[in-house]
């Protein structure tokens, strides 16, 4: 049963309230805290305790009062006048249905309780038997999260070393599986979840469209000499090329030449073209191919179509791709040849009940894109709105939320589920946005413990962040 800890103060609204803690009782409440308000003017409230306040009248500040005569002569001033409180952010009126939004004035002089290990208020949450971690100090309280939305995107947020990789990995994953998603894991250094989980293909072995190819030879050639001409006629004929010749599957020499041969014989044969531009197109393309070396073939020789992709983690569950070994615009590349093939399936109304787990988010979305980053974060942003219609959930990692270290903006704007662990500095502008509304403090969400995360958004039943932890089994 819940203990009696206060009563509620003057001042109070239907959505928070101030509770004066009863005589010892500071020693048991704690931030964050779950506690049930028993309101006077009916019904039964759920509430948070965040923002504690310790006042001695004896020792305010701002005049010079005995109480400050003696804390400077080191003695200890009466605390008889001390007195503690807790700001709650109010969750909800509990029905018999859970939830409902609380709608009347918390009377003053009510009662305020705290909620204790024995005790579930999660039940009153929701009736919902997929759960996330449990809630902040008690391991034995499942958080549970609403299924309908998990296709309304996921964004985990925080600094190194806050515990995004083992959320994901001990929790979100988990929780994915058991709501019916398969899943695609972007693991970029392939450390946090290719030697964690049994289906893992390397970044070499994935089939990338040519067209996508020819976008990553125009990246590490300046578009072939034409630099920000967004067609040319050079990367035209690199990618018939690449459709007209046979070129996966052998030694990347053979590729390599085979392709060069084959689009220097295109612009030779295009028509209508003079002599001295065909010479210019020709020198273009030869000191292009200087850039494009068998090594940058090599990267593309992989045979494993996006479909072939698609079809093993629908059989196996979960399939990881190690992107460890390739540049950042390999990985790009091979993170395009797969969505584009998922959006296209989309596009023709089928329902995938897949999720794409995107470790590193502002590698393919950051704040100001440029190059293939462009591609990416318009193609994630493309994703995100059919997801929602057809079975995608997009979960990305960042270990920024806005800013030079955080994700695009317009992404972020589609992640409706969030959960922020300890933030970056940088961060600190972006979090007072979010947590004015909900008593916390941008100090607590900087010293987060490694584990702990704010869970809020569409798939959170609360309507205020709920601090939540797990244990790594």
């Amino acid at each position: 049963m819940p203990t009696p800890i206060g009563i509620v103060c003057s001042g109070a609204s239907e959505s928070s309230a101030t509770v004066v803690l009863y005589d010892g009782m500071e020693k048991e409440v704690k931030n964050e805290s779950l506690v049930l308000i028993r309101n006077r003017n009916g019904g039964n409230v759920l509430a948070v305790c965040r923002g504690g306040l310790g006042i001695n009248e004896s020792l305010r500040t701002g005049a010079f009062t005995p109480g400050v005569a003696y804390a400077k002569s080191r003695r200890v001033p009466s605390s008889v006048k001390e007195y503690f409180l807790f700001k709650l952010q109010v969750i909800g009126e509990i029905n018999d249905n859970g939830i409902s939004q609380n709608k009347i004035i918390i009377a003053p002089t009510s009662t305020v309780e705290l909620f204790t290990d024995e005790d579930s208020p999660m039940q009153y949450l929701s009736k919902s038997d997929l759960y996330i971690g449990h809630y902040w100090g008690k391991p034995s309280w499942r958080v549970p999260v609403l299924k309908e939305y998990i296709n309304y995107h996921i964004g985990v947020f925080g600094i190194t070393g806050s515990g995004k990789s083992y959320l994901t990995r001990y929790e979100i994953i988990p929780l994915l599986r058991r709501a019916g998603y398969d899943v695609i894991v972007m693991d970029w250094k392939g450390s946090d979840y290719a030697t964690y989980f049994e289906y893992v293909l390397a970044l070499n072995e994935i089939k990338v469209d040519n067209q996508t190819v020819v976008k990553y030879f125009s990246s590490i050639t300046r578009n072939f000499g034409y630099i920000d001409r967004e067609e040319n006629p050079v990367a035209a004929a690199v990618e018939t090329s690449l459709r007209q010749v046979d070129w996966r599957g052998r030694n990347p020499e053979q590729s390599r030449q085979l392709v060069l041969q084959r689009a220097k014989a295109i612009l030779n044969e295009s028509s209508g073209v003079k002599e001295e531009t065909r010479k210019l197109q020709v020198s273009r393309l030869e000191s292009s191919f200087e850039i494009i070396t068998e090594e940058e073939f090599e990267k593309f020789l992989g045979t494993i179509e996006p479909w072939e992709i698609f079809a093993k983690a629908k059989d196996k569950g979960i399939l990881v791709i190690d992107m460890s070994r390739g540049i950042k615009e390999q990985k790009l590349a091979v993170f395009l040849a797969i969505t584009k093939y998922l959006k296209r399936l989309m596009e023709n109304k089928q329902v995938l009940n897949i999720a794409i787990v995107i470790d590193e988010g502002p590698q393919y979305a950051p704040w100001q894109p440029r190059g293939m980053e462009r591609d990416t974060t318009d193609m994630i942003m493309e994703l995100c709105a059919l997801g929602r219609s057809y079975g995608l959930s997009i979960v990305i990692l960042s270990q920024g939320m806005a800013g030079e270290i955080g994700l695009n903006a317009a992404v972020r704007r589609n992640l409706n589920t969030q959960f922020i662990g300890r933030i970056h500095p940088l961060d600190v502008e972006e979090a007072q946005k979010l947590a004015a509304s909900y008593y916390i403090s941008p100090e607590t969400m900087l010293t987060l413990p490694e584990g702990h995360f704010y869970f809020l958004g569409r798939m959170n039943p609360s309507p205020i962040p709920l601090l939540i932890s797990f244990q790594i089994r």
